[in-house]
């Protein structure tokens, strides 16, 4: 197991209180904007290299960089955006879902060029509509990309959510 991981339930249970709170009415391209945004500000306040994105369907409408980050950090990026829309769970809980119950990438047909099973990917849930995009972290440990993710979206949506990090 990871050793920034130290209990896997705990904090899996954690992750799906995360995801079953932060839900949206709605979300266009300026919220996708905005949500950019705040994580941009977060990251900053963390410190670290991290790029940020933010998908709408297969539509980016927010990528930076803050710090130093690299061209790995976009097909990071890409992969764990792939998890997410694919199985509308974070990357973290699918992560940890996967190594809880000894399942496989390749048994969902996922091979490692196109993910990755690493936390930073977070779903945008709407309402009434299911997943409809991703929020994605690269660059910091993977439970701070998460974390940072889902800090961001709790702002945007003025909502109080607990950390795996606490």
């Amino acid at each position: 197991m990871n050793q920034e991981i130290s209990n896997p339930q705990e904090m899996l249970a954690t992750i799906v209180t995360q995801e079953e709170t932060l839900r949206l009415q709605r979300f266009t391209a300026q919220d996708g904007w905005q949500l950019g945004l705040a994580a941009r500000e977060l990251a900053i306040a963390h410190g670290g290299s991290v790029a940020v994105d933010v998908t709408i369907g297969n539509v980016q409408v927010f990528r930076c960089t803050v710090g130093m980050a690299t061209p790995n950090n976009a097909r990071w990026i890409r992969r764990k955006t792939n998890v997410v829309m694919d199985s509308w769970k974070s990357s973290l809980r699918v992560m940890l879902e996967l190594q809880q119950s000894g399942r496989t990438m390749a048994e969902f047909g996922w091979s490692n060029e196109d993910f990755v099973l690493s936390g930073g990917g977070f779903p945008l849930h709407v309402l009434g509509m299911g997943v409809v995009g991703a929020i994605t972290l690269s660059g910091l440990p993977q439970t701070h990309d998460h974390q940072l993710a889902v800090d961001a979206l709790a702002a945007v949506l003025g909502v109080k959510v607990p950390s795996i990090l606490a």
